[in-house]
């Protein structure tokens, strides 16, 4: 079973869409809407869906509070995670770990983790194919 979309709410639209051709944009992903009510992006499962925030409530997400802990997307390799992460410094948006090695979860594995205007986490992380799909 494959994850379809994923649904997020952002307070800052154009912002968030600058963001997300940024990071997606690497990983095969285009954007396929743009209206001030929805943005799309398609390419590799899952579909990325960005709705405007409903109500008053326009504060940031804080991480490690009840919710959302982080989005992983994998990469078909390091250049791509690099790639990200240049692009997001560029876009100067916050960068919450440079790009890496993460042996403790597996070795080989590579991975930068981001934050998009909203203050959620996004981690872009490439894993060698025998660590993803073992015999």
């Amino acid at each position: 079973m494959t994850l379809h979309h994923l649904s997020m709410t952002t307070a800052r639209m154009a912002e968030s869409r600058r963001f997300y051709d940024a990071v997606l944009g690497p990983l095969g992903y285009t954007r396929a809407m743009a209206t001030d009510r929805l943005s799309m992006w398609h390419g590799p499962a899952p579909e990325i869906l960005l709705w405007p925030v409903e109500g008053e409530d326009r504060a940031s997400h804080t991480f490690g509070r009840p919710g959302w802990h982080h989005a992983a997307f994998l990469a078909g390799d390091r250049d791509t995670v690099r790639t990200v992460h240049s692009n997001v410094t560029e876009g100067g948006w916050t960068v919450v770990h440079e790009p890496r090695e993460y042996p403790d979860y597996a070795e080989g594995y590579f991975a930068v983790f981001v934050e998009d205007p909203d203050g959620l986490r996004i981690e872009v992380a490439h894993i060698p194919d025998e660590i993803r799909d073992p015999e």
